[in-house]
Protein backbone atom coordinates (compact mmCIF):
# COMPACT_ATOMS: atom_id res chain seq x y z
CA UNK A 1 0.00 0.00 0.00
CA UNK A 2 2.63 2.43 0.75
CA UNK A 3 4.49 1.83 -2.73
CA UNK A 4 1.32 2.28 -4.52
CA UNK A 5 0.81 5.67 -2.43
CA UNK A 6 4.62 6.67 -3.51
CA UNK A 7 3.84 5.45 -6.92
CA UNK A 8 0.78 8.08 -7.13
CA UNK A 9 2.20 10.95 -5.67
CA UNK A 10 4.84 10.81 -8.27
CA UNK A 11 2.15 10.65 -10.84
CA UNK A 12 0.89 13.83 -9.43
CA UNK A 13 4.01 15.62 -9.20
CA UNK A 14 4.21 15.05 -13.44
CA UNK A 15 7.52 12.53 -12.77
CA UNK A 16 7.60 8.76 -13.36
CA UNK A 17 9.22 5.87 -11.96
CA UNK A 18 12.83 5.06 -12.89
CA UNK A 19 11.58 1.75 -14.43
CA UNK A 20 8.80 3.58 -16.41
CA UNK A 21 12.00 6.16 -17.48
CA UNK A 22 13.95 3.31 -19.04
CA UNK A 23 10.82 1.87 -20.76
CA UNK A 24 10.13 5.08 -22.80
CA UNK A 25 10.26 5.54 -26.33
CA UNK A 26 12.66 7.13 -28.83
CA UNK A 27 12.37 10.61 -28.53
CA UNK A 28 10.90 12.65 -31.57
CA UNK A 29 14.76 13.85 -31.98
CA UNK A 30 16.26 10.54 -31.81
CA UNK A 31 14.28 9.23 -34.51
CA UNK A 32 14.66 11.99 -36.41
CA UNK A 33 18.47 12.04 -36.31
CA UNK A 34 19.52 11.24 -40.11
CA UNK A 35 21.06 7.57 -41.10
CA UNK A 36 23.85 8.67 -43.16
CA UNK A 37 25.19 11.37 -45.61
CA UNK A 38 25.21 10.90 -49.29
CA UNK A 39 27.53 13.24 -51.45
CA UNK A 40 27.98 13.13 -55.27
CA UNK A 41 31.66 13.64 -56.95
CA UNK A 42 32.16 13.86 -60.85
CA UNK A 43 35.38 13.39 -62.83
CA UNK A 44 36.63 15.16 -64.83
CA UNK A 45 35.59 18.56 -63.08
CA UNK A 46 35.34 20.16 -66.73
CA UNK A 47 33.80 18.65 -69.63
CA UNK A 48 33.01 19.08 -73.21
CA UNK A 49 29.88 17.60 -75.01
CA UNK A 50 30.07 14.13 -75.23
CA UNK A 51 32.81 13.49 -72.76
CA UNK A 52 32.57 10.37 -70.43
CA UNK A 53 31.90 11.61 -66.94
CA UNK A 54 32.21 9.11 -64.36
CA UNK A 55 29.65 10.14 -61.11
CA UNK A 56 30.26 8.73 -57.68
CA UNK A 57 28.34 8.32 -55.29
CA UNK A 58 29.49 8.24 -51.80
CA UNK A 59 27.65 6.83 -48.98
CA UNK A 60 28.54 7.21 -45.49
CA UNK A 61 26.14 5.52 -42.97
CA UNK A 62 26.15 6.46 -39.25
CA UNK A 63 23.40 3.99 -37.94
CA UNK A 64 23.58 0.46 -37.83
CA UNK A 65 22.38 -1.48 -40.70
CA UNK A 66 20.02 -4.19 -40.79
CA UNK A 67 21.15 -5.01 -44.30
CA UNK A 68 22.19 -3.71 -47.66
CA UNK A 69 21.61 -0.03 -48.55
CA UNK A 70 19.58 0.11 -52.33
CA UNK A 71 20.98 2.56 -54.66
CA UNK A 72 18.83 4.02 -57.25
CA UNK A 73 17.56 1.87 -59.85
CA UNK A 74 18.98 3.65 -62.51
CA UNK A 75 17.27 3.89 -66.22
CA UNK A 76 18.30 5.49 -69.46
CA UNK A 77 18.84 9.24 -67.99
CA UNK A 78 19.85 10.77 -65.13
CA UNK A 79 18.40 14.55 -65.59
CA UNK A 80 20.34 16.03 -68.26
CA UNK A 81 23.28 13.07 -68.40
CA UNK A 82 22.51 10.37 -70.67
CA UNK A 83 23.73 7.22 -68.85
CA UNK A 84 26.56 4.85 -70.21
CA UNK A 85 26.73 2.58 -67.64
CA UNK A 86 26.49 1.81 -63.93
CA UNK A 87 29.02 0.37 -61.34
CA UNK A 88 27.90 -2.28 -58.45
CA UNK A 89 27.70 -1.13 -54.95
CA UNK A 90 30.70 -1.66 -53.08
CA UNK A 91 31.32 -1.70 -49.40
CA UNK A 92 35.13 0.20 -49.08
CA UNK A 93 34.98 0.67 -45.61
CA UNK A 94 32.87 0.03 -42.49
CA UNK A 95 29.68 2.02 -42.97
CA UNK A 96 31.17 3.59 -46.37
CA UNK A 97 29.65 2.49 -49.36
CA UNK A 98 30.43 3.89 -53.33
CA UNK A 99 28.71 3.44 -56.92
CA UNK A 100 30.44 4.40 -60.11
CA UNK A 101 27.98 5.77 -62.90
CA UNK A 102 29.05 6.54 -66.15
CA UNK A 103 27.82 9.22 -68.01
CA UNK A 104 27.77 11.84 -70.72
CA UNK A 105 25.87 15.20 -71.32
CA UNK A 106 25.46 16.12 -75.06
CA UNK A 107 24.67 19.81 -74.61
CA UNK A 108 26.30 22.92 -73.79
CA UNK A 109 25.48 24.85 -70.86
CA UNK A 110 24.66 24.24 -67.32
CA UNK A 111 23.50 20.40 -66.98
CA UNK A 112 21.64 19.16 -63.73
CA UNK A 113 22.30 15.88 -62.28
CA UNK A 114 18.88 15.61 -59.68
CA UNK A 115 20.22 14.85 -55.86
CA UNK A 116 19.98 10.87 -56.22
CA UNK A 117 17.96 8.93 -52.74
CA UNK A 118 19.50 5.61 -51.16
CA UNK A 119 17.45 3.54 -48.83
CA UNK A 120 18.98 2.48 -46.01
CA UNK A 121 17.71 -0.23 -43.99
CA UNK A 122 18.86 0.47 -40.09
CA UNK A 123 17.80 -1.57 -37.03
CA UNK A 124 15.11 1.22 -36.26
CA UNK A 125 13.37 1.38 -39.37
CA UNK A 126 14.50 2.01 -43.39
CA UNK A 127 15.54 5.57 -43.88
CA UNK A 128 16.10 7.87 -47.24
CA UNK A 129 19.55 9.51 -47.31
CA UNK A 130 18.95 12.17 -50.18
CA UNK A 131 21.98 14.20 -51.47
CA UNK A 132 21.76 17.75 -50.07
CA UNK A 133 21.86 19.76 -53.51
CA UNK A 134 21.64 18.19 -57.13
CA UNK A 135 24.84 18.54 -58.63
CA UNK A 136 25.49 21.15 -61.87
CA UNK A 137 28.02 20.82 -64.87
CA UNK A 138 29.12 23.69 -66.60
CA UNK A 139 29.33 21.73 -70.07
CA UNK A 140 31.58 23.46 -72.98
CA UNK A 141 31.26 23.51 -76.28
CA UNK A 142 34.05 21.48 -78.94
CA UNK A 143 34.11 24.52 -81.13
CA UNK A 144 35.80 27.62 -81.09
CA UNK A 145 34.76 30.03 -78.51
CA UNK A 146 32.98 32.70 -80.78
CA UNK A 147 32.37 30.58 -83.48
CA UNK A 148 29.19 28.64 -83.95
CA UNK A 149 29.57 27.46 -87.33
CA UNK A 150 33.05 27.14 -88.05
CA UNK A 151 35.00 27.61 -90.85
CA UNK A 152 35.99 24.46 -92.85
CA UNK A 153 40.06 24.01 -92.29
CA UNK A 154 42.30 22.95 -95.05
CA UNK A 155 43.13 19.35 -95.22
CA UNK A 156 46.03 18.45 -92.80
CA UNK A 157 49.23 17.89 -94.78
CA UNK A 158 50.15 13.65 -94.94
CA UNK A 159 52.10 12.31 -92.16
CA UNK A 160 54.26 9.88 -92.32
CA UNK A 161 53.87 7.00 -89.77
CA UNK A 162 56.49 5.61 -88.16
CA UNK A 163 57.36 1.73 -88.25
CA UNK A 164 57.06 -0.09 -85.32
CA UNK A 165 58.49 -3.55 -84.15
CA UNK A 166 54.95 -5.51 -85.08
CA UNK A 167 55.25 -4.52 -88.16
CA UNK A 168 58.52 -5.98 -88.72
CA UNK A 169 58.05 -9.41 -86.61
CA UNK A 170 54.89 -9.77 -89.35
CA UNK A 171 56.72 -8.71 -91.90
CA UNK A 172 59.23 -11.50 -90.65
CA UNK A 173 56.78 -14.26 -89.77
CA UNK A 174 54.92 -14.06 -93.27
CA UNK A 175 58.09 -14.19 -95.28
CA UNK A 176 59.11 -17.30 -93.10
CA UNK A 177 55.20 -18.73 -93.76
CA UNK A 178 55.72 -17.84 -97.62
CA UNK A 179 58.82 -19.18 -98.01
CA UNK A 180 57.75 -22.75 -96.69
CA UNK A 181 55.13 -22.55 -98.39
CA UNK A 182 57.13 -21.99 -101.64
CA UNK A 183 59.26 -25.19 -100.49
CA UNK A 184 56.33 -27.66 -100.16
CA UNK A 185 54.86 -26.85 -103.46
CA UNK A 186 58.16 -27.12 -105.03
CA UNK A 187 58.78 -30.58 -103.55
CA UNK A 188 55.00 -31.77 -104.32
CA UNK A 189 55.16 -30.32 -108.27
CA UNK A 190 58.55 -32.25 -108.52
CA UNK A 191 56.93 -35.43 -106.74
CA UNK A 192 54.61 -35.10 -109.16
CA UNK A 193 57.02 -34.71 -112.12
CA UNK A 194 59.24 -37.69 -111.23
CA UNK A 195 55.78 -39.87 -110.95
CA UNK A 196 55.08 -39.01 -114.50
CA UNK A 197 58.04 -39.41 -115.97
CA UNK A 198 58.33 -42.69 -113.82
CA UNK A 199 55.05 -43.78 -114.99
CA UNK A 200 56.11 -42.99 -118.49
CA UNK A 201 58.90 -45.61 -118.36
CA UNK A 202 58.72 -49.38 -119.03
CA UNK A 203 58.90 -51.03 -115.04
CA UNK A 204 62.32 -52.23 -115.85
CA UNK A 205 63.29 -48.61 -117.32
CA UNK A 206 61.89 -47.37 -113.94
CA UNK A 207 63.81 -49.44 -111.47
CA UNK A 208 67.58 -49.03 -113.17
CA UNK A 209 66.74 -45.21 -113.24
CA UNK A 210 66.02 -45.49 -109.51
CA UNK A 211 68.77 -48.12 -108.66
CA UNK A 212 71.30 -45.52 -110.63
CA UNK A 213 70.01 -42.53 -107.99
CA UNK A 214 70.72 -44.97 -105.36
CA UNK A 215 73.78 -45.77 -106.51
CA UNK A 216 75.50 -42.19 -105.52
CA UNK A 217 74.45 -42.86 -101.78
CA UNK A 218 76.78 -43.21 -99.02
CA UNK A 219 74.64 -44.73 -96.23
CA UNK A 220 74.26 -48.53 -96.18
CA UNK A 221 71.08 -48.60 -94.51
CA UNK A 222 69.39 -46.08 -97.13
CA UNK A 223 70.54 -47.72 -100.37
CA UNK A 224 68.91 -51.31 -99.13
CA UNK A 225 65.60 -49.20 -98.02
CA UNK A 226 65.46 -47.62 -101.56
CA UNK A 227 66.54 -50.90 -103.17
CA UNK A 228 63.70 -52.91 -101.28
CA UNK A 229 60.82 -50.38 -102.17
CA UNK A 230 62.14 -49.91 -105.83
CA UNK A 231 62.04 -54.01 -106.50
CA UNK A 232 58.78 -54.09 -104.75
CA UNK A 233 57.58 -51.33 -107.23
CA UNK A 234 58.79 -53.17 -109.80
CA UNK A 235 57.15 -56.36 -109.47
CA UNK A 236 54.46 -54.99 -108.92
CA UNK A 237 54.36 -53.29 -112.10
CA UNK A 238 55.84 -55.95 -113.81
CA UNK A 239 53.71 -58.98 -112.34
CA UNK A 240 50.85 -57.19 -111.85
CA UNK A 241 49.57 -56.98 -107.82
CA UNK A 242 50.45 -54.26 -105.29
CA UNK A 243 53.43 -55.78 -104.02
CA UNK A 244 54.80 -52.41 -102.88
CA UNK A 245 51.83 -52.40 -100.25
CA UNK A 246 52.55 -56.84 -99.27
CA UNK A 247 54.89 -58.04 -96.94
CA UNK A 248 57.64 -60.21 -98.40
CA UNK A 249 55.47 -63.46 -97.22
CA UNK A 250 52.73 -62.22 -99.26
CA UNK A 251 54.86 -60.72 -102.46
CA UNK A 252 56.11 -64.99 -101.76
CA UNK A 253 52.83 -65.95 -101.83
CA UNK A 254 51.71 -64.53 -104.69
CA UNK A 255 54.44 -64.79 -106.93
CA UNK A 256 54.06 -68.53 -106.09
CA UNK A 257 50.88 -68.45 -107.13
CA UNK A 258 52.20 -66.52 -110.67
CA UNK A 259 54.46 -70.04 -111.29
CA UNK A 260 57.72 -67.77 -110.66
CA UNK A 261 60.55 -70.49 -111.75
CA UNK A 262 62.30 -71.72 -108.59
CA UNK A 263 65.69 -70.10 -109.51
CA UNK A 264 64.22 -66.52 -109.70
CA UNK A 265 61.49 -66.73 -106.50
CA UNK A 266 64.83 -68.04 -103.95
CA UNK A 267 66.69 -64.94 -104.84
CA UNK A 268 63.77 -62.45 -104.96
CA UNK A 269 62.60 -63.56 -101.58
CA UNK A 270 66.04 -64.15 -100.32
CA UNK A 271 67.47 -59.79 -101.20
CA UNK A 272 63.42 -58.95 -99.83
CA UNK A 273 63.82 -60.71 -96.39
CA UNK A 274 67.57 -59.59 -96.05
CA UNK A 275 66.42 -55.73 -96.87
CA UNK A 276 63.63 -56.89 -94.21
CA UNK A 277 66.14 -57.23 -91.61
CA UNK A 278 68.00 -54.05 -91.85
CA UNK A 279 64.48 -52.32 -92.03
CA UNK A 280 63.02 -53.56 -89.14
CA UNK A 281 66.03 -55.61 -87.17
CA UNK A 282 67.98 -52.90 -87.49
CA UNK A 283 70.99 -55.24 -88.93
CA UNK A 284 73.74 -53.21 -89.84
CA UNK A 285 75.28 -53.10 -93.33
CA UNK A 286 77.76 -50.99 -94.93
CA UNK A 287 77.84 -49.03 -98.19
CA UNK A 288 80.05 -51.16 -100.08
CA UNK A 289 78.07 -54.45 -99.17
CA UNK A 290 74.92 -52.54 -100.01
CA UNK A 291 75.86 -51.67 -103.53
CA UNK A 292 76.02 -55.12 -104.49
CA UNK A 293 72.94 -55.59 -103.64
CA UNK A 294 71.91 -52.99 -106.16
CA UNK A 295 73.92 -55.21 -108.68
CA UNK A 296 72.44 -58.52 -107.37
CA UNK A 297 68.89 -56.44 -108.02
CA UNK A 298 69.17 -55.53 -111.32
CA UNK A 299 70.83 -58.80 -112.78
CA UNK A 300 67.71 -60.52 -111.12
CA UNK A 301 65.44 -58.00 -112.69
CA UNK A 302 66.39 -59.00 -116.02
CA UNK A 303 66.19 -62.40 -115.88
CA UNK A 304 62.19 -61.86 -114.56
CA UNK A 305 62.06 -59.94 -117.30
CA UNK A 306 63.56 -62.46 -119.78
CA UNK A 307 60.85 -65.25 -117.94
CA UNK A 308 57.77 -62.37 -118.70
CA UNK A 309 59.07 -62.07 -122.52
CA UNK A 310 60.87 -64.70 -123.72
CA UNK A 311 62.59 -64.26 -127.25
CA UNK A 312 61.12 -65.83 -129.87
CA UNK A 313 62.80 -69.85 -130.70
CA UNK A 314 64.97 -69.22 -133.75
CA UNK A 315 64.32 -71.81 -136.45
CA UNK A 316 67.18 -74.09 -136.70
CA UNK A 317 66.74 -74.63 -140.85
CA UNK A 318 66.22 -71.77 -142.32
CA UNK A 319 65.61 -73.93 -145.74
CA UNK A 320 62.78 -75.56 -144.63
CA UNK A 321 60.88 -72.28 -142.65
CA UNK A 322 61.45 -70.37 -146.29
Amino acid sequence: MMRLAAVGALALLGLAPIGAQEAREPTAEAAAEPAGVLEVEVTPTTATVGDRLVATLNLTVSKPLAGRPRFPVWEENWGDAEILGVGDPEQIADGVWRQAVTVAIFETGLATLPKPAVEVPTVDATATVVAEDPFVIDVQSVLPEGEEEPKPQPPAPPRELPIGERFWWTTGVLGLACAVLGFLVFRAASQVARTLATLSLTPIEALERALGELRGETDGERIVTGLSLEFRRYLGRAIGFPAAEGTTTEIQRELRGQEVPTELLRPTVGLLREADQVKFARASIDAARAAARLDEIERLAHEVEEWLHPAPAEDENPEVAA
